[in-house]
């Protein structure tokens, strides 16, 4: 049998990294046993074959309390075998003696984050990381699995905006529970649905569209009708606007459009998530 890939031994010499910080990530479940110990025979093997059984979710970090009494006195650990969860580097649950799989179940189930919530933690760091399509395919079955999931609409109707695809994300809004239009993210998105069309209904707005879509490489439009999205701080489709210029023509006007785009960066410092992301989309094209 290959070894459990979610079950490791703990020393003085790991514990700081494999325990305390790397609870940060992903919660760690310390079980403090002996070989000597009775109870322990039992309870042991139930947390490794949930450690595999759950894939990563959690790992189960092995306490010999004989050999690492320091740390057993860290946790002032009096009888075994005990059991403590670990999130964010700090204890969130424990137990004591041994348990049937059935209540182990239980306890990991009330400290580990749903599938849902893992979808949706999944799709962030892809975002952060630039992955769109990434994010939006952890987001579709984020929903899928729960259909009432409204974050996972949300942050796809966000996205969806980041193109400036505003019918799309007004679909994804009207998805949601009434309840749910009350909440902070979707009044944020909201806005940006609203000022987005407020932009892109002006005449001056819908003259250099139309310019573009008769020429895509008319570069003059594409810097025009990035100032009237930025008139609004309307700053995503300001930048999409002016990073594609950059991407079909970066030298057009003695770089121009890349020049506006750093220039929009500083307007834009309200929202240093979105600006990163920008900025690495413009390293990314020029390199």
């Amino acid at each position: 049998m290959s070894p459990n890939p979610h079950v490791f031994d703990v020393t003085v010499e790991n514990f700081e990294t494999d325990v305390i910080a790397a609870s940060d990530n992903t919660p760690i479940v310390i079980d403090f046993w002996a070989p000597w110990c009775g109870p322990c025979k039992t309870l042991t093997p139930i947390l490794e074959k949930l450690a595999l059984e759950y894939g990563g979710r959690f790992r189960l970090a092995k306490v010999n309390s004989d050999e690492q009494q320091e740390i057993a006195g860290m946790f002032g650990i009096r009888s075994i075998p005990t059991v403590i969860a670990l999130k964010g580097q700090k204890p969130v649950s424990a137990f004591q003696g041994a348990q049937p799989e059935s209540a182990v179940r239980q306890f990991l189930d009330k400290i580990l984050p749903s599938v849902t919530d893992e979808k949706l933690g999944k799709a962030k760091e892809k975002l952060d990381a630039g992955d769109i399509n990434g994010a939006v395919d952890e987001l579709t079955v984020a929903l899928a699995l729960n259909p009432g999931l409204d974050a996972a609409r949300i942050m796809l109707a966000d996205i969806a905006m980041r193109d400036n695809r505003i019918e799309e994300a007004k679909k994804h809004l009207e998805g949601c529970k009434p309840i749910t239009a009350m909440e902070e993210d979707f009044q944020r998105v909201a806005t940006k649905i609203v000022a987005a069309e407020e932009a892109g209904n002006s005449p001056e707005a819908a003259a250099l569209s139309a310019r573009i879509q008769a020429n895509p490489n008319d570069h003059d439009a594409r810097f025009h009708l990035a100032a009237v999205y930025a008139a609004q701080s309307q700053y995503e489709p300001a930048f999409q606007t002016l990073l594609e210029s950059v991407q079909l023509d970066r030298a057009w006007n003695e770089q121009a459009a890349k020049k506006r785009m750093v220039e929009y960066f500083t307007l834009a410092k309200e929202q240093p998530e979105l600006v990163r992301r920008y900025r690495q989309a413009l390293a990314a094209t020029l390199n």
